[in-house]
């Protein structure tokens, strides 16, 4: 079985200076779909790391692009691949043995019309704190569990939900679908990226799935604790509602921003936090929020 799902799989791993994630990433990898093409998009790139997944890893292609964004490398990676069912990951994602097998029956079972993505766990095991609507999809998830648990019948796959948006440390998608979506948008710098591409799906009439097959997701390992980082999350979630939602919930979100980002200035315990909350006070000011706290890397910031 695993086989026959890593048949037509193609796997991006997303790496930037975590090499030991990326190798431990990569050894579950092997196990959960062998056969898989899979490459590593470096967005740091060394000859060391190159060296040794060369030596490590040789039928893992590496793929080395610029900083530019989570949206770029992700993009980079896929275009790399020919397989028809694409999926995309963090490096510091650790998937089980079943993983690829649930989300490709999950993905079977919708025609292929859909993006699906396993259900997060964090180190100690407990579902990934992504905010309060995500809450509700594990408890939901959580019940459908015990359902199954109870019930008599034989259940052939993880029960899996709908859902408005998935996190994008790991999805899984159908080429055809990834192509007439277009790709995760580069001008989402950092953050909503994902939020942004299924709610472009759905759009187009797909759905995304939340399926309850776990992955252990150490989120955070090489997002650095800069201003600019908490200034492009909120830029990219003001955009996604210009582009999303309707005049009512863009006054809401506005207002909340606003009242974020004035109390937070004066209240907020650390210089870097301050900073932030300024940065989003001009964004506000200026009202022009294609402009990124990044250049052209993430490397370059404004501080």
């Amino acid at each position: 079985m695993l086989k026959h799902v890593a048949a037509s799989l193609g796997i991006a791993v997303i790496h930037y200076r975590t090499p030991n994630l990326a190798f431990d990433c990569l050894a579950r990898l092997a196990q959960a779909a062998p056969g898989a093409e899979v490459v590593v998009v470096d967005t740091a790139p060394e000859r060391d790391f190159a060296d040794q997944l060369a030596a490590r890893h040789p039928d893992v292609r590496f793929v080395a692009t610029a900083n530019h964004s989570y949206a770029h490398s992700v993009n980079a990676g896929l275009a790399a691949l020919s397989a028809q069912h694409l999926a995309f990951m963090n490096a510091d994602v650790l998937v089980e043995p079943d993983t690829f097998t649930a989300l490709r029956a999950a993905l079977d079972e919708s025609t292929g019309e859909a993006v699906v993505a396993p259900l997060a766990l964090t180190a100690a095991g407990s579902p990934q704190p992504m905010g309060p609507g995500y809450q509700l999809h594990y408890r939901r998830l959580r019940r459908l569990r015990e359902r199954s648990a109870a019930s008599d019948s034989a259940v052939p796959a993880p029960p899996s939900i709908e859902v408005p948006w998935l996190a994008g440390y790991l999805q899984l998608v159908h080429r055809a679908l990834w192509d007439r979506v277009g790709g995760y948008d580069e001008s989402f710098r950092f953050f909503n990226e994902d939020i942004d591409f299924c709610l472009r799906a759905r759009a187009l009439g797909y759905t995304c799935r939340l399926v309850d097959t776990p992955v252990v997701h150490l989120g955070g390992s090489s997002t650095p604790a800069h201003p600019a980082f908490h200034a492009e999350g909120r830029r990219g979630g003001m955009v996604i509602t210009q582009r999303h939602h309707g005049a009512a919930y863009q006054g809401l979100h506005l207002a909340y921003l606003w009242a974020e980002a004035l109390i937070g200035r004066r209240l907020a315990r650390t210089t870097d936090r301050r900073r932030a909350h300024a940065l989003v006070l001009e964004m506000l000011r200026s009202g022009d929020w294609s402009r990124s706290p990044f250049g052209a890397t993430l490397d370059e910031r404004r501080s």
